[in-house]
């Protein structure tokens, strides 16, 4: 009699769990916890992408985050070759072309201009949120050094007339004298429209391609333009 009891118990339970099973098929559980989107979607370790959201990029404190160095964007080298005649009288108070002794220095430097982006300012970034444009306004670049290579130095040999004799004599003073025209001349190779709007050019790309990636990795609808103050 016990047994027969233990067998229908036993029926029932399996009954039970067996309509469980089918109801719960039936009647799935809902998700209790939703996955959390906070609109920033990860693209690469290095970038990020932000969906469409109410948050406002202030793209000015993105670039000028990291602002305290001093950095210029060397964005041209050019090279010229200039010369000076020198010359000199075995008498001073004689213009005889006999008398009269010369020589040639020449020099051939570098000059290179760059862009000075140490003072770049946050009225210097314009932000149209509207038309998704950035404009960066940044100085023109400069002639920032001349360099001469020693090896590049050429003197020529002293040019004498018919009754003129010996060196070329030089003093000190006299060198630098002749080292800071060379270089005057130089700068004026260097300073023309022709070279400035070459730098122009190059300088207005160069800083297109420094902040483009930056701004494109926070939101890639934007688009950069770069113009001069």
């Amino acid at each position: 009699m016990r047994k027969n009891f233990l067998y229908i118990i036993c029926a029932c339970l399996l009954i039970a769990i067996i309509g469980i099973v089918i109801w719960g098929v039936k009647n799935p559980k809902e998700e209790t916890s939703k996955k959390f989107d906070d609109g920033v979607e990860q693209l690469d370790l290095n970038t990020i992408k932000l969906k469409d959201s109410k948050v406002e990029v202030q793209f000015s404190d993105v670039l000028l985050s990291d602002h305290k160095e001093e950095r210029k964007l060397i964005v041209s080298t050019q090279e010229a070759k200039v010369s000076i005649k020198l010359t000199d009288r075995v008498c001073k108070y004689l213009d005889i072309k006999a008398l009269e002794k010369s020589q040639t220095v020449s020099y051939k430097g570098t000059g290179i201009f760059a862009v000075d982006l140490k003072d770049l300012k946050a009225d210097d970034i314009i932000q149209d949120s509207k038309n998704k444009t950035l404009t960066i306004a940044v100085k023109r670049p400069a002639l920032e050094a001349i360099e001469i290579n020693p090896d590049e130095i050429k003197i020529d040999e002293v040019d004498t007339g018919l009754l003129a004799w010996g060196k070329i004599k030089l003093t000190y003073s006299d060198y630098v004298e002749i080292e800071k025209e060379l270089r005057e001349k130089l700068k004026q190779e260097f300073d023309t429209a022709e070279n400035g709007q070459k730098a122009n050019e190059i300088a207005l790309r160069m800083v297109k391609e420094i902040y483009e990636p930056i701004v494109k990795a926070i939101d890639e609808q934007y688009t950069v333009e770069v113009i001069f103050k």
